[in-house]
């Protein structure tokens, strides 16, 4: 638990930091991120006996964050084919491994799922209030998550999907849906009256958007411990001491990136 405290306070102003500054600084952490992500996909599959590429899967995740950031360029309508008949190429030339189409799916679809989740996060960062509003997402997600945390370890008895991830309860959720309404709105609260000026932030639009997340960015953890019970391991890494891997720290996040950008999106 001390390790676990510690790391988050080393980590969480360094976080902070990337999204204050913007612009390449945040962009590169982003990369990072979602490309030690992959390597960590990739480590972790290999144990079930698939040799994914990972120069195939990073390519495919660089693709994604590069179509953002030159959003003129052509990047997805050239890349993407090829990176596809390239796929279909490299594993002709291994089809001897275990179930070549399977690790042929996998490859792609990993670099696919953080790619977009990675370019997602630049995207709502790129906004004329992205700011605020991933200033409110991120967050948020983690008073949530740390609601959950808190109530589920005392009171949590029934279980979600204890075959997936036996931790987490109903009563887990439960304060998770609370904080993250709170959350949302006192973050919502405060970031206009830190910028100065009106804001497409609003204290009610935070507390639904902290009720959007805190319901659906469970799901992008259930779906990396989905991934890591059939692999039979604890943590997708040991980067963070206490919290596991960057494929762990990102499960929610990348979640939070696209349903907050389109949350944004529906606001007109």
């Amino acid at each position: 638990m001390k390790l676990r405290v510690l790391s988050a306070a080393l980590l969480l102003p360094v976080i902070l930091g990337l999204i204050l500054w913007g612009g390449w600084l945040f962009r590169g952490g982003i990369a990072v991120a979602v490309l030690l992500a992959g390597l960590e996909y990739i480590q972790m599959l290999h144990r079930k006996g698939y040799k994914l590429s990972l120069s195939l899967l990073w390519a495919t995740i660089l693709l994604w964050l590069a179509a953002v950031i030159w959003p003129d360029s052509r990047w997805l309508e050239i890349g993407l084919p090829l990176i596809m008949l390239v796929g279909c190429a490299w594993q002709l030339l291994h089809c001897d491994d275990k179930d070549p189409t399977a690790t042929w799916a996998l490859t792609l679809a990993g670099g696919l799922y953080l790619g977009i989740g990675g370019a997602y996060l630049l995207r709502l960062r790129a906004l004329p209030d992205g700011l605020w509003w991933i200033l409110t997402a991120l967050p948020g997600i983690w008073i949530a998550d740390s609601g959950a945390y808190f109530v589920g370890r005392k009171w949590g008895r029934h279980k979600i999907a204890p075959h997936i991830s036996p931790g987490k309860s109903w009563e887990g959720y439960a304060a998770e849906i609370v904080t993250g309404l709170l959350g949302g709105y006192l973050l919502g609260t405060l970031w206009p009256w830190v910028a100065g000026q009106p804001l497409t932030l609003t204290p009610w639009r935070g507390l639904w958007l902290g009720g959007l997340l805190a319901a659906l960015t469970p799901l992008g953890d259930f779906f990396v411990s989905m991934i890591k019970r059939e692999v039979g391991v604890k943590d997708s890494g040991k980067l963070i001491p206490g919290h596991g891997g960057a494929f762990d720290r990102l499960d929610s996040l990348l979640w939070a990136g696209i349903l907050t950008w389109w949350f944004v999106q529906s606001l007109g």
